[in-house]
């Protein structure tokens, strides 16, 4: 009949691309990869596993290792990673590579004013209140790889950043790292698949307890909390965790390279820390 597809072109359409399709050639050298271990982004060789495929169309699977992308490192990722990234990825059914790297700051510093600044392990009823997934470029035709990012639910009372669009060529800027305990799931080489968790929001018993932070979240951007000024928090903490003196010019420098705007901290609520506990439970 007219206007029917035939059974072997629709399968072809729904059909993911080959992975040599779907994959950039990796641009990164072994250079780069120690680059980003002497700014203290990355932990030695020894430890990280970290194995540069300069060249390298695709990779097949090895569930020894994982994909990474320079840019998610200079944007707050680590491994092994925490409990809540784990668990983000678990309930809206992704693998790190679908994720683009500004995700990988909106969850860091999420994260971070959770535990920092509202006193709280990081909740994903208030994550899903302020955050729903998007697909890119459309959802028929998703990327593999940064084919999902999050993004602030109209009207969010939330002091998120504003990201600079500095991602170029971020794609093709990969390579692998050892997939330590507790490691993240394995690849699939399938692009994201949309599903009703992507724009769920919580439950009005959910609710409760959600209302209850952003009430405390409007009192922290009262006091002229900016998601840039959480932005620098995180790192200053990232490079304390890390062992490392960082002065605050090299800190200050660090967010202008992910955020837009102002960057200041100046007269803003500090980060509780092991000298300036909570006092809240």
């Amino acid at each position: 009949m007219v206007g029917e597809v035939p059974a072997a072109a629709a399968a072809a359409a729904a059909a993911p691309p080959a992975l040599e399709l779907a994959w950039s050639p990796s641009s990164m050298t072994d250079a780069n990869t120690e680059a980003l271990v002497a700014q203290g982004l990355m932990p030695e060789k020894a430890i990280s596993g970290w194995r540069s495929c300069f060249t390298e169309a695709f990779l097949l699977k090895d569930r020894t290792e994982t994909v990474v992308s320079r840019s998610f490192y200079e944007k707050g990722f680590g491994l092994p990673s925490g409990a809540f990234f784990q668990g983000l990825l678990h309930y809206y059914g992704q693998e790190a590579t679908h994720l683009k790297p500004n995700t990988i700051t909106q969850i860091a510093t999420f994260i971070h004013l959770c535990e920092g600044f509202l006193g709280i392990a990081p909740y994903i009823n208030l994550w899903r209140a302020l955050y729903h997934l998007r697909v890119y470029p459309n959802k028929y035709t998703p990327d593999e790889v940064g084919g999902a990012a999050f993004s602030l639910r109209q009207g969010g009372k939330y002091p998120e950043a504003i990201f600079k669009d500095n991602n170029k060529r971020w794609a093709e800027e990969w390579f692998v790292v050892a997939n330590s305990t507790p490691g993240l799931l394995p690849r699939t080489s399938l692009p994201p698949v949309l599903n009703a968790r992507w724009e769920e929001k919580p439950t009005e018993e959910e609710m409760v307890e959600v209302e209850v932070l952003l009430t405390e979240l409007q009192k922290l951007m009262a006091q002229k909390l900016t998601g840039a000024a959480v932005a620098l928090s995180f790192v200053k903490r990232l490079t304390h965790m890390q062992n490392r003196k960082v002065s605050r010019s090299e800190a200050h420098k660090r967010v202008t390279l992910i955020v837009s705007g102002e960057v200041r901290d100046k007269g803003c609520p500090k980060a509780y820390y092991l000298k300036r506990p909570t006092t809240k439970l």
